[in-house]
């Protein structure tokens, strides 16, 4: 009965060297070698077949062996050298500085493979090493090495972070340590594929990006306080408004209840303003019938005043035209008086002044019956309406009344 081997445990294991000796089970180990796996055979210190790809039976244990070690059937020494074939990257960190000063920190991908014929270069490693070598192992070998040869080197003719970034440097790189580890690689059998850097951010990239985050930090800070800035006023403007809806509500019903009140208000007031109006057009009817009648009775009294006037004045111009006419009767009289006494020769001095006694005589009375008085009649006041009115009136001709 058969049972397999496993000689990698663990993904980080790179290349294992075994002794057949050691492995002493009842049962014989049988191993199986996958595309990316190989396996050298060292037999007494001779490099035998390098086989891939296989599955290898009886390398160790069993009944049969152990018959054949005991008879001195087998060789005496056995190994086996597995490997993986496959390619390999490894992770070299380094912290360097740049030409300006500023320190690089990171990681080297160094990118190599195993080829099948250079499987046996190995022993070159377990001659001094553990039998068993995985990736921080072969790290362990090489790491001093590409730090100080390939990466400090290329660092030191770095200007600074925008260079360490720029694929020119990375191409640069890549050449510079597949020559520079070359040689180290070929004796420990192994084949360059590949190289290239992963940098951690320099201080002076922390410096810009703390710049840019805090320029981020200030605008978002700004940005929010723009945005709460505009939620308030949004806030703001609704409460308003809100207020303004409620306070026109308020004044809305208010106004309601005062129209209505208003409206009964008015109601009553037109209703006092009928009565008013009905009262002012009976005032305003008898004012129009007094004013009528005031008016009727004024262009009477006018009327009468005229008459009597114009009788006045026709009966002034009767006595006047009477005395006139007996004037010069009394003036013909005389003068043939005076010449009847002047052709009788009686014209004497008493005579002319007789004559002229009785002639002035006759003019004062007849003066003092013709002479109108000179002295204006004195105005008379209504008792009612206060308008001025003539001593002789009977009547105001203003209100109508007696007096």
């Amino acid at each position: 009965m058969t049972t397999n081997f496993k000689w990698r445990s663990n993904p980080n294991i790179v290349a294992r060297l075994v002794d057949g000796n050691d492995i002493q089970t009842w049962k014989s180990q049988q191993v199986v070698l996958k595309p990316n796996e190989a396996c050298a055979f060292i037999i007494d210190g001779r490099i035998g077949d390098i086989i891939s790809e296989k599955v290898v039976s009886s390398i160790g244990g069993g009944l049969g062996r152990h018959i054949a070690e005991m008879i001195g059937a087998t060789a005496t020494d056995r190994r086996m050298l597995f490997a993986m074939t496959g390619p390999l990257d490894l992770w070299i960190p380094f912290a360097t500085s740049l030409s300006d000063g500023s320190e690089a920190t990171g990681h080297m991908n160094l990118r190599i493979q195993l080829r099948k014929e250079d499987i046996p270069k190995l022993l070159n490693i377990f001659a001094n090493h553990a039998p068993l070598l995985d990736r921080a192992g072969l790290i362990g070998f090489l790491g001093h090495e590409v730090t100080t040869r390939c990466i400090v080197p290329a660092m030191a003719k770095c200007s600074g972070a925008e260079e360490l970034r720029s694929s020119e440097f990375q191409e640069h790189l890549e050449m510079h340590a597949e020559v520079e580890m070359r040689q180290t690689l070929s004796t420990l059998g192994f084949t360059f594929l590949r190289a290239f850097i992963s940098t951690s951010k320099t201080d002076q990239e922390k410096l810009a990006r703390l710049k840019a985050d805090l320029d981020s930090a200030t605008q978002t800070e700004g940005a929010n306080a723009d945005a709460l800035m505009e939620r308030i006023a949004i806030r703001e403007a609704a409460t308003l408004r809100r207020i303004e809806c409620e306070v026109n509500v308020e004044r809305a019903k208010k106004r309601g209840e005062v129209t209505v009140q208003a409206e009964s208000e008015l109601l009553e007031l037109r209703k006092q303003e009928s009565v008013w109006e009905a009262e002012l057009k009976r005032d305003q009817g008898q004012s129009d019938l007094r004013m009528k009648e005031s008016s009727h009775k004024t262009t009477q009294a006018m009327e009468l005043f005229e008459q009597v006037q114009a009788r006045k004045r026709d009966r002034i111009q009767q006595s006047q035209e009477h005395q006139d006419q007996r004037m010069d009767k009394q003036n013909d009289v005389q003068t043939k008086m005076m010449e009847m006494a002047a052709q009788q020769g009686a014209l004497t001095p008493e005579v002319m002044q007789e004559f002229l006694r009785q002639q002035t005589a006759q003019k004062a009375i007849d003066g003092t019956d013709s002479v109108t008085p000179s002295a204006p009649p004195v105005a008379a006041v209504c008792q009612q309406c206060q308008a001025a009115m003539m001593p002789d009136w009977k009547a105001c001709p203003h209100c109508g009344s007696s007096r």
